[in-house]
């Protein structure tokens, strides 16, 4: 079996969630047997592949344009959307806007013609995502994403809530699969090597320096937490990790309130990349992992702060339907609410993680799950190639 795996212009040079699970899923199902290429962009043949997986709906003007060629080549397609709840999404924008997104919370009500806005501004430094932004712009994206979702032979979610949402803002039925994300081997088995930050304790926040993940609300809930931490336990002294890239132009307002505080605040540190084999050693050495983004489809770095010995803070729905009681919750708009899920979080013991979880959440089990759906979609599009097939050499007989 060969299958293409596409991934949203920039996915490779950006990087993001959707980037760590296509290159993991990809991963294990090479180990299965199955032969996988990851591309962007335009320039792929369908006719060389059995299958084509599509990553990322949301935002995405370039998926529809995928959809599209593959179905007019007649291959089975499998889109995994990503999708994030769209009142999430507006409230955000609504609430904590900055640099661009200013201009588009003014001028638009609309979250998809919000949307559309940002792929033009973003086109300037992407200019591949020209020619899907200017379709966007006379189409729809709404309508193009509902469309996808119809043009789609399998939607893979990674929560049931993503199925829902996909739903009811679509209006679009449309056959779905669970494959929950999950964690790679390293994460299962971590090999803790020695401390490379010289102190211990300390909470670590991993995800791009961006207005969505909220690392402005998380150092003020952080330094009125660390006042009451150092109330209640003299010795204590908790830093502030950042693992993560700095957007830069997209985000200059916000990259800039962010390099402030570096400069200000002596208990943060920033480091802009981690080998993502080297993680779970970050993750073993502290004592508190903090996801209090406004939107999130799984809130993955929650998971993989769990599974090496972290307790984890996180926020939404999603978070809470992976996690469970397993995680301390936050409102991201609310700073007392993040400092106060800090505070229990660190005071904490161990987080201790069910077996049963252990062997679900894994990308070795996501991989399976896949495979599984690509062989049923890859069987029903033969059925009805076949199908088709006998009912031309039937109507050939008759004449």
């Amino acid at each position: 079996m060969k299958v293409l795996m596409l991934g949203r212009i920039g996915l490779l040079e950006n990087g993001g969630g959707d980037k760590v699970q296509i290159e993991n899923t990809a991963l294990e199902l090479r180990k299965l047997g199955v032969e996988v290429e990851i591309k962007t962009g335009f320039n792929f043949n369908p006719q060389d592949y059995d299958l084509i997986h599509v990553f990322q709906l949301d935002w995405t003007a370039e998926t529809y344009l995928y959809a599209q060629k593959v179905k007019k080549a007649q291959k089975p397609l499998v889109l995994s959307p990503i999708h994030h709840n769209i009142k999430e999404v507006q409230k955000f924008d609504d609430l904590y806007a900055f640099d661009f997104r200013r201009l588009s919370k003014l001028v638009f009500k609309d979250q998809h013609k919000r949307d559309t806005f940002k792929n033009v501004y973003r086109s300037f430094s992407e200019p591949e995502k020209i020619i899907p932004t200017v379709k966007s712009i006379f189409k729809g994206l709404e309508k193009m994403h509902r469309e996808t979702l119809s043009l789609s032979d399998r939607v893979l979610v990674q929560t049931k809530l993503e199925a829902r949402d996909l739903q009811e803002t679509y209006g679009v039925n449309f056959k779905w699969e669970l494959i929950p994300n999950g964690v790679g081997e390293n994460f299962l088995s971590p090999q803790v090597k020695q401390n490379p930050l010289g102190f211990e304790n300390y909470l670590i926040c991993v995800g791009r320096i961006e207005p969505r993940k909220n690392q402005l609300n998380i150092i003020k809930a952080v330094e009125e937490a660390r006042r009451e931490i150092k109330e209640k336990d003299a010795g204590a002294d908790p830093k502030l990790i950042f693992v993560g890239k700095k957007v830069g132009f997209r985000h200059f307002e916000y990259t800039k309130e962010f390099n402030k505080a570096l400069s200000q605040k002596h208990w943060i540190h920033y480091i802009e990349q981690i080998p993502y084999k080297d993680i779970p050693t970050y993750y073993a050495h502290a004592k508190v992992g903090i996801s209090a983004s406004w939107f999130e489809t799984t809130g993955l770095t929650s998971l993989e702060a769990l599974f090496c010995g972290a307790n984890a803070v996180a926020s939404g729905e999603r978070a809470k339907e992976y996690l469970g009681d397993l995680a301390f919750y936050c409102i991201p708009e609310d700073v007392c609410s993040i400092k106060n899920a800090v505070k229990k979080a660190y005071f904490a013991p161990k987080p201790v993680i069910p077996d049963s979880m252990r062997s679900s959440y894994t990308w070795e089990n996501a991989a399976k799950k896949t495979y599984l759906v690509y062989q049923e979609v890859l069987q029903k599009v033969q059925n009805v190639l076949l199908e088709v097939a006998n009912k031309e050499n039937y109507n050939e007989e008759i004449i």
